[in-house]
């Protein structure tokens, strides 16, 4: 089991409006081990209903007027490796570093291709686009980073106990999908269908391998030329 450092756990809650979904006042615990039992932290955990209803919103976006998330370039690293974001809100680059970086998306629905140049230098995007999206640096090329787009807002990252929480989920049936780049499983996510309210916290036991997250540190280190 890989051993990296453990994100923080979060918990984004959403409002169903339509008079036909209750909000149940329970939290929803899961948490995610591995074939040997043991638990998986820095998972991405999140419920999609299956039958959402038209009167019904979820927590709708609402453009520039909520707070960008924030992916950093730090120490010639993505900081956070892992960016989860609802799909139509804003994503924030900054560059916390001295010199130039030239972020580009690898794979995804969303490709892009930019600079960001020293002295915290930005670039806003929004992704309207739910998918995986695999990131680097055309400059730094150990560099590495995952912004996971979803169409739900509820979700959430694993502690180092491999649990998450959710509280005011809507009774209804949900598909759950557990996902992290390095997880060797068709399309790196393992989902299952679940019913809510749970009755009790629930575990579930992923048999799939895990490769290591790539270093994220370059052997021979340098800095690129200012005009670039």
């Amino acid at each position: 089991m890989n051993r990296h450092k453990a994100v923080k756990s979060f918990i984004v809650t959403g409002l169903f409006l339509s008079a036909g979904f209750s909000l149940s006042a329970l939290s929803h615990q899961f948490t995610i081990v591995n074939s040997n039992s043991e638990p998986m932290p820095n998972m991405v955990v999140s419920l999609t209903a299956l039958v959402p209803s038209p009167e019904q919103s979820i927590n709708q976006p609402k453009g520039s007027t909520q707070p960008p998330i924030e992916v950093h370039q730090e120490n010639k690293q993505f900081t956070p490796y892992i960016t989860v974001i609802q799909k139509g809100y804003q994503l924030k680059f900054i560059n916390d570093d001295d010199i130039t970086h030239h972020i580009y998306s690898a794979s995804g629905p969303k490709r892009f291709s930019f600079k960001l140049r020293k002295d915290n230098a930005q670039k806003d995007m929004v992704f309207d686009q739910a998918g995986h999206i695999s990131m680097g640096c055309n400059i730094h090329d150990w560099m590495s980073g995952h912004v996971l787009v979803v169409d739900t807002p509820f979700y959430a990252v694993t502690n180092n106990l491999g649990q998450v929480e959710f509280d005011s989920v809507p009774d209804n049936e949900y598909q759950l999908d557990i996902w992290h780049p390095q997880l060797q499983i068709e399309d790196n996510k393992y989902s299952q269908k679940v019913s809510t309210p749970l009755s009790d916290s629930l575990t579930i036991q992923i048999n799939a391998s895990m490769d290591d997250i790539p270093s994220q540190q370059s052997l021979d280190d340098f800095d690129f030329l200012e005009g670039y």
